[in-house]
């Protein structure tokens, strides 16, 4: 053996590192769903976008389902070499002007992927939707037991990237809270659902100075995801139910504004534009989306009243009217039971945590948890928030059979 083959041996050892403790190629699952499988790569060469990660992933004999992709979690470089050049060198034994070249060498690197539904991005274009929604049939619904069921979507804030992660974050945690609510509709089959964006749905881009551009989204891609992702809850609820209604209100996060100062009338708000948008997309295909309504307060206001099917009044507002939660009845009762005060219950988001409180005349507010990243911007919070999306049963007698579907 030479001692170019013996060099040529050392490197290519040296090239290539022992795999970390623990470190078991392939894929692991938590259950059947492939939702949140992780999958580990051997010492592979360098791959840099999401169609070379399916591939190297097809490579291992993987194939991921129809409409999921894979996020990368961890990327550890496993060493190089150029085993062609090396090869070359040993052949010649030196003889030749390449013998002592630098090799051009390749990298090899251990990679991590968690296995995720695919970027809502994808679907940049509203007429794709339309499509989609053109081509749904109608399906018989539960048979219901009554009442209404209220759905409360506060504060995803799409776009945010804080403590608990980025926009996919944001997407895996709606996926395992609409999971959740399908399961509580069938435990429940209420006559109505009313699904409610509580407001702040996009993060923007004006929150505070020192969270300036820290967003995963530019705000045209936050319209786009908030839009996508609202309607996959909406086009999963419609199955369920007979009597679906959309309920969205304008927010401080989603005003169009400048700095801290809101430009135009109240209604001038990304979050009224995607329910508006919505609302077109359901208009497409009145024979599978007719039962869904779509509403959102008069012009010049903030919030909205809707009478239940058992004659209960819902209103919904965000929330910053107010400063602080504890403002919440004073600014409700201001007007006795005239405006949001005629409410029998009262959706609340904007404080980002859960809180119920009774006022008045057998009434009550839910302050619901927020959906977002965190934020841990401001001063001295440094808490990672408690994600959840709550919903509530109500009928004649009132409110029952609170249900938290927690996330973070």
């Amino acid at each position: 053996m030479t001692d170019d083959q013996n060099l040529l041996e050392t490197l290519m050892q040296a090239a290539e590192p022992p795999a970390p403790k623990d470190f078991r190629p392939g894929i692991t699952y938590s259950g059947r769903d492939p939702l949140g499988a992780v999958i580990n790569t051997e010492a592979i060469p360098q791959v840099e976008t999401e169609e070379e990660w399916e591939q190297a992933v097809r490579d291992m004999g993987i194939h991921l389902p129809e409409g999921y992709g894979l996020m990368l979690v961890t990327a550890e470089l496993a060493g190089s070499t150029n085993p062609a050049s090396w090869k070359r060198d040993a052949e010649d034994r030196g003889q030749k002007d390449t013998a002592y070249t630098a090799p051009n060498t390749v990298s090899r690197w251990r990679y991590k992927f968690k296995v995720v539904l695919k970027d809502p991005r994808a679907d940049t274009d509203i007429a794709a939707l339309t499509r989609e929604a053109k081509r749904r049939k109608r399906v018989r619904p539960l048979r219901p037991t009554g009442g209404s069921m209220i759905i409360d979507l506060a504060d995803f804030q799409w776009g945010k990237v804080d403590m608990l992660g980025g926009s996919a974050e944001t997407l895996e945690r709606s996926e395992v809270a609409l999971a959740a609510k399908i399961e509580e509709v069938r435990l429940r089959r209420p006559e109505q659902i009313i699904l409610v964006d509580n407001g702040d749905i996009l993060e923007g881009f004006e929150s505070a100075p020192n969270a300036a551009r820290t967003n995963d989204l530019q705000h045209t891609e936050q319209v786009r995801v908030a839009r996508r992702v609202f309607w996959r809850w909406i086009e999963a609820l419609s199955r369920l139910v007979d009597d679906l209604v959309i309920i969205g209100v304008p927010s401080n996060h989603c005003r169009v504004r400048q700095g801290k100062n809101a430009l135009g009338p109240t209604l001038d708000d990304w979050g009224i534009e995607i329910i508006s948008q919505l609302a077109d997309i359901a208009a497409a295909n009145p024979e599978a989306y007719g039962h869904v309504r779509f509403i959102v307060p008069e012009q010049h206001s903030e919030y909205v009243l809707f009478q239940m099917v058992d004659g209960l009044w819902l209103g919904v507002m965000h929330g910053h009217q107010v400063s602080t939660p504890n403002s919440l009845t004073k600014f409700i009762e201001q007007n006795s039971r005239r405006g949001i005060g005629q409410a029998d219950i009262v959706m609340v988001g904007h404080f980002h945590h859960l809180r119920i409180e009774s006022f008045g005349d057998g009434q009550f507010w839910f302050l619901n948890p927020t959906m977002d990243n965190g934020s841990s911007w401001m001063p001295g919070n440094s808490e990672k928030p408690v994600c959840a999306v709550l919903s509530i049963m109500v009928d004649a007698d009132g409110w029952r059979d609170l249900h938290l579907a927690w996330t973070a």
